[in-house]
């Protein structure tokens, strides 16, 4: 039982919840598959915006994400601002490979969202 009973309460039972042990393949497939990601990058310098280039870009945002998902699929509590805090490169990231689309003004969001934020919340 938890020390906190309101927040038992909110959450609901147990019952359906990620079994610890398909918790850790998850976290284990992000981890192999990060692994290959970062091998699989071209080794030689590409000029911008070439296919080496795009290629190249392609992996880090594959990257970026494979390392939000492990963290989140951890289970460990996850501050908000945290969160924020690592979606901010994903969408950079992203904006580069889609430039016609807002997902910098996204990150520029984000970025903003982090100067307002409650620093003490957290998303579990």
């Amino acid at each position: 039982m938890s020390d906190h009973p309101e927040l038992e309460k909110q959450r609901g039972s147990r019952k359906g919840r990620l079994a610890p042990e398909r918790r850790e393949e998850l976290i284990a497939a992000f981890q192999e598959v990060r692994e290959r990601v970062q091998a699989a990058g071209p080794e030689e310098p590409s000029p911008v915006l070439s296919q080496g280039w795009v290629d190249r870009r392609r992996l880090v945002l594959v990257d970026l994400i494979l390392t939000l998902c492990e963290e989140v699929m951890r289970g460990e509590t996850l501050g908000a601002r945290e969160l924020a805090e690592r979606l901010h490169p994903v969408l950079t990231a992203a904006q580069e490979l889609a430039p016609g689309y807002s997902l910098g003004k996204a990150a520029a969001l984000v970025l903003a969202a982090l100067e307002e934020g409650e620093p003490g919340l957290e998303v579990d």
